[in-house]
């Protein structure tokens, strides 16, 4: 509703306007009233009447704009009509046809009431007053003499002023602006300057007319046509250079606004700017008849920009039409610009996976919490998760799965906290739990929730795949910051898996020297690969049948500041923290390396044997690696030892990946044999060309017969497959005599026969074999 300002405004607006009319009406019934005493109108009223009003209403339509904002005073040069009525018929008459022309232009006009009805009043007391100063300078005398010309420049003179002075008092009463702001107008001059000439057509046409036939007064046509469609040119040139200016103008502004209000807010005054109309309105409906808009999209709410469809002197429908769909587009790429920020913010501060916060959010609304649990003498506690089993979900089924079932728990997760927490991924299988005025004894129950929650597994290729988590609870001790509350949770958690996994444990203050011990371990393996540091030993493979030494299996070491760290401690944090995959191609290139040295042997070709993960299978440059290894170890047969321990799933892309790097030349065993998930088909389609029985297979041969029996049985059925076999753990003469008797056909390794050895040692070996078989001279 307005206010009671506005309402003042509008009473003291129509108060001015009904002033001006009665005004009006009052000179039009005076002039009324002298044609009724001078015996009435005859045919030349008459005909006047019928070429001047309509006459009139066309020049109308085509005055110049004087801007004032959005109520310009337009200043018609229809007054030029006015001019040769004057001068060709009494003053009366000409006031009354003259009104008419007044009456049936705004009658036409499609304005406002209110405009109307001051246009109205106007025009009739302007054409009153150029009535009485055009009779009182040619004073009976004859048009066509300087005097006659003189009045009629005046009388010119007198509507013009008339009609821009009293534009000005109602245009200060409507808007409020000071007079002598809506008075001096840059156009001002120049409109006199056009004003008076072309109202003297009107006097020049009397004169013609009173000395030619009246069909000469066609020719008049030809000038003010020129004149009226330069007049139009010039108000919308100048119009449509003011509307490119805002338009430039809020696209500057554009681009500093931060919210969507903000853009509303300027859209609205924009809008009303452009096409300086004040009914301008946002909304959420369409536009109606008689209106005109554009549709716009303000973040999710779709809102139009209406305003009122009207004819004017500064622009047409079409034009107005298409100002706002311009200016629609202005507020459109902002809030484009301003949705692009907003869903930058949300993925920097939030995983792009499961849509939770991330650890920079995390640490920042810890650090809060903390805050104020501290104003309050509340306690704050945080869960540090991480889950078991999930590696080798990425490693069987690819990542693709994996990140499935990292929004699936994402999910749990969010189910089993209070609204208020703040679950949050930090990355790779962690997450975290900040939990805010929390009951130190309600911790445990939500634990167990979470724990319950992951353990119900989930599905994965039409496989079903059991889970776990770990969860270490740090509490606030009062000094704690955000780092350090996570880092305790994070040292109570590895404490949980180091005590069996898929339990919560609190953090205590004696934690955390085996997790920093830990940390700097894989630092130092980290760089040790980095470095190249990793070193390479051999274990011999021996022929069961000749006793010569065929092959030998490449095995890393690794020595931590001068002592040796256990190949299972190593390899296994390079398993958990994905270097192996450095690790192995270290391994990799050592071995090509040492190739050219192993070339001491003639006859059958030497086969080196290199251990690797099933990860790299799934390293997009494991191929090109092996590449350069099998180039390296040309005149020789490499072979790849897969465990079966690891569980490696035949997709599509594993075996497509072996079948690539066998097409190589490069043999693949399987390591471990046995002890793992073998079956025949899986033997069938590995395209592998060895196997290797695990050393539990042949450890009491020697002392049971059923495991004698047992690894006859798998060793007969690897011959019969077509693979060769290598019996691994041997260390005990009473086993290699087992061996030679129930499968000569076989190579063994173990201790008994060799231990693993450095490179020189094992070129030192083969020399001496290789010495031995040379015929004596």
């Amino acid at each position: 509703m307005p206010t009671s300002s506005a309402r003042a405004a509008q009473v003291r607006e129509w108060s001015y306007h009904l002033l001006i009319l009665a005004l009006g009406i009052v000179a039009v019934v005076a002039a009324v009233a002298e044609v009724a005493r001078g015996g009435g109108v005859g045919t030349h009223f008459v005909a006047a009447a019928v070429i001047g009003v309509p006459l009139i209403v066309v020049i109308a339509r085509f005055p110049m704009v004087l801007d004032a904002g959005a109520s310009g005073i337009e200043v018609g040069f229809d007054s030029s009509v006015l001019m040769f009525l004057l001068c060709t018929m009494e003053s009366a008459q000409a006031v009354i046809v003259w009104s008419a022309g007044v009456l049936a232009t705004q009658a036409l006009s499609g304005k406002r009431a209110a405009a109307r009805v001051f246009n109205i009043g106007v025009g009739i007391v302007g054409g009153a007053l150029a009535t009485v100063v055009y009779g009182a300078i040619i004073d009976g005398t004859t048009i066509e003499s300087p005097r006659g010309l003189l009045a009629v420049a005046l009388a010119a003179v007198t509507y013009f002023v008339t009609d821009y002075v009293l534009s000005a008092v109602a245009i200060t009463l409507s808007s409020g602006s000071p007079l002598r702001s809506t008075l001096v107008q840059t156009g001002t001059v120049p409109a006199i300057a056009c004003f008076v000439p072309l109202d003297s057509l009107g006097y020049l046409a009397a004169v013609v007319a009173r000395a030619t036939p009246s069909w000469t007064l066609i020719l008049f046509g030809i000038p003010l046509v020129t004149l009226l469609i330069a007049t139009r040119a010039v108000t919308r040139g100048r119009e449509n250079a003011r509307r490119l200016t805002v338009l430039f103008g809020a696209a500057g502004r554009a681009q500093s606004l931060a919210d969507r209000q903000a853009v509303a807010e300027a859209l609205a005054r924009d809008a009303a700017e452009l096409l300086q109309m004040k009914d301008v309105q946002i909304r959420s409906a369409a536009p109606a008849e008689g209106e005109i808009g554009v549709e716009v999209q303000l973040g999710e709410e779709t809102a139009w920009v209406v305003a009122r469809a009207a004819h004017r002197a500064r622009a047409t429908v079409t034009g107005d039409q298409q100002a706002l769909r311009a200016l629609a587009a202005v507020a459109s790429d902002a809030m484009a610009r301003i949705d692009l920020i907003d869903e930058m913010l949300h993925l920097a501060r939030h995983d792009p996976l499961t849509d939770l916060p991330n650890r920079a959010i995390l640490l920042d609304r810890v650090t809060q919490a903390l805050e104020r649990a501290r104003e309050s003498n509340t306690q704050t506690a945080l869960l540090f998760l991480d889950l078991d089993g999930f590696k080798p979900v990425n490693d069987r089924f690819g990542h693709g799965a994996g990140d499935l079932v990292l929004v699936d728990i994402a999910g749990r997760l969010r189910d089993c906290v209070r609204e208020g927490d703040t679950v949050a991924r930090l990355g790779g299988d962690e997450f975290a739990v900040l939990v805010e005025d929390v009951d130190p004894l309600g911790v445990p129950a939500m634990c167990q929730r979470i724990l319950a929650a992951v353990e119900e597994g989930t599905v994965v290729g039409g496989q079903a795949i059991r889970l776990g988590v770990s969860v270490g609870v740090a509490f606030d001790r009062g000094h704690d910051t955000a780092a350090s509350l996570l880092r305790n949770a994070d040292l109570a958690m590895y404490e949980a898996k180091a005590g069996g996994k898929g339990r919560c444990v609190e953090y205590q203050p004696a934690m955390g020297r085996a997790r920093v011990d830990r940390l700097e371990l894989i630092d130092d393996l980290r760089g040790a690969v980095e470095a190249d540091q990793i070193e390479v030993v051999y274990q011999p493979v021996v022929q069961v049948a000749t006793g010569r030494v065929v092959g030998a299996e490449a095995l890393a070491r690794w020595n931590r500041a001068g002592v040796p760290v256990p190949p299972d401690t190593f390899i296994g944090i390079a398993e958990e923290t994905g270097l192996i995959i450095a690790l192995g191609e270290a391994v990799l290139r050592r071995v090509g390396t040492d190739a050219a040295a192993l070339l001491v042997t003639e006859g059958e070709p030497f086969s080196l044997s290199v251990n690797i993960s099933a990860a790299q299978l799934r390293s997009p440059g494991f191929i090109d690696t092996v590449r350069s290894a099998a180039r390296a170890t040309a005149g020789m047969y490499l072979i790849l030892e897969i465990t079966e321990r690891q569980g490696v799933d035949l997709t599509g892309e594993v075996l497509a990946v072996m079948r690539a790097i066998a097409d190589l030349g490069v043999r693949f065993a399987i390591d471990d044999f046995g002890v793992g998930f073998s079956s025949i088909s899986y033997l069938h389609e590995l395209p592998a060309r060895v196997i290797k029985a695990d050393a539990a297979l042949s450890a009491n041969i020697d002392q049971d017969d059923r495991a004698r029996g047992l690894l006859r049985s798998v060793m007969e059925m690897g011959r019969t497959l077509g693979f060769h076999v290598v019996i691994e753990g041997i260390e005990r003469a009473s086993q290699l005599d087992i061996i030679c008797e129930d499968a000569p056909y076989s190579m063994v390794q173990g201790y008994l026969l060799h231990r693993p050895m450095p490179l020189a040692d094992l070129v030192a070996l083969l020399r001496s074999e290789s010495a031995l078989e040379q015929p004596q001279v």
